[in-house]
């Protein structure tokens, strides 16, 4: 009885977190729902995404970015700040936010708007060839941050910048999401970026903004 009872815990123990409860929740409905909710006009993050954007500090003919960019509209925001020489990448690991992000721009005409299969390990974008990219509301999210911070860091050109946006734990119910700045920072720093700035513009998140060293 008491070499199952150590057992159990050893395998409790060993076993992986799993901080990505958004495959469960997307078997319950259809993307549009999901898009609605992730659109309301008084979530913070939608409401303030011209903010969030602009903390990219993005340029006319630069290549922007966003994992974890579920129904796409902070990507899609992306496109009026790069302009038309410009390119845009969503990531996302959900195949039917995939198709959704992909249906809307074909309908909305964006043509250097693409839309990219998440990995739950890696970005999915080609080594060195982005400006900018986003993490909004989706770090905490990651089974695996070590891992996504070395792609991260891979997928950005010399100087490039990482924004990741989240909620801290601090005064968070048990169950909510989020993670405290002050674990994301060295994270972020062993992948080889570095923290060049702090922004609390987003109520209820933080802003930390890294350049690839």
């Amino acid at each position: 009885m008491l070499q199952a009872v150590i057992f159990a815990l050893v395998v409790a123990q060993a076993a992986p977190v799993v901080r990505n409860t958004w495959a469960a929740q997307y078997q319950k409905g259809a993307a549009e729902s999901f898009a609605t909710q992730f659109e309301e006009p008084s979530r913070e993050i939608f409401r303030y995404r011209a903010a969030i954007v602009n903390l990219m500090q993005l340029k006319p003919g630069m290549t922007a970015a966003e994992v974890g960019a579920g129904s796409g509209f902070l990507a899609r925001f992306m496109v009026t700040k790069v302009g038309a020489n410009g390119r845009v990448f969503a990531n996302e690991l959900e195949p039917k936010m995939v198709a959704h992000m992909k249906a809307r721009a074909a309908k909305e005409g964006l043509t250097n708007f693409t839309v990219v299969q998440g990995q739950p390990k890696a970005t999915g974008f080609e080594p060195a060839s982005i400006d900018a990219v986003a993490v909004v509301q989706t770090f905490s999210f990651f089974d695996h941050p070590a891992d996504m911070l070395k792609s991260l860091n891979e997928s950005l050109k010399p100087n490039g910048l990482l924004l990741i946006v989240d909620s801290p734990r601090e005064g968070a119910p048990p169950a909510a999401p989020g993670m405290d700045a002050e674990e994301v920072i060295p994270m972020a720093e062993a992948a080889g970026f570095t923290r060049v700035a702090e922004n609390g513009i987003v109520p209820g998140h933080y802003a930390l903004i890294f350049r690839k060293k």
